[in-house]
């Protein structure tokens, strides 16, 4: 004689799972929104420890060691206050959820290439010698203005985190 189980509470277990519907995607697309707004005021703040104003500066092709004489070839010009308009929040790649905070490389516009904002921030070699740059004026400014502001955004991703979290179990 077959024995009969009567499972309570499957049809009502049944009927939230039915609720969350595509859970994982939806949330994921939450919290990445929450941290590219948290990112793009991390970049404005680092944006106005920058200067806008300056000179351009050029970049000259590289030349053979000691066999090149006058002036060098002049490789781009880059315009003044690109390091400051090249700081954006972008996609973490590998990632579904973070979002990284700085100077973007490459891209058409040289008006918004921070290829040299590692040369900026940190200094540079001096030809051959070996010798390290102190970077230009405006060095370490991008550092100290990530590292003030990473509580305040730690903060205000734990709040949103909290929200978006707490909106997924009501659904439940």
């Amino acid at each position: 004689m077959p024995a009969e189980f009567d499972i309570q509470g499957l049809k009502e277990l049944e009927r939230k799972i039915g609720k969350l519907g595509d859970f994982p995607k939806d949330m994921r697309k939450e919290l990445f929104d929450a941290n590219r707004r948290l990112g793009r005021v991390a970049a404005k703040v680092i944006k106005r420890s920058l200067p806008s104003r300056g000179t351009e500066f050029v970049v000259y092709k590289r030349r053979s060691k000691g066999k090149d004489k006058g002036p060098g070839k002049i490789d781009k010009t880059i315009p003044a206050g690109t390091l400051r308009r090249s700081i954006r929040a972008r996609k973490a790649r590998g990632s579904k959820v973070n979002v990284l905070v700085g100077p973007l490389r490459g891209g058409k516009n040289v008006a918004y290439d921070g290829y040299f904002a590692h040369m900026v921030e940190e200094g540079f070699k001096i030809g051959y010698s070996g010798k390290r740059s102190n970077g230009s004026r405006f060095y370490k400014r991008i550092t100290p203005a990530l590292s003030r502001i990473e509580p305040r955004v730690r903060r205000l991703q734990l709040v949103s985190y909290r929200r978006i979290y707490g909106k997924w179990v009501k659904k439940l």
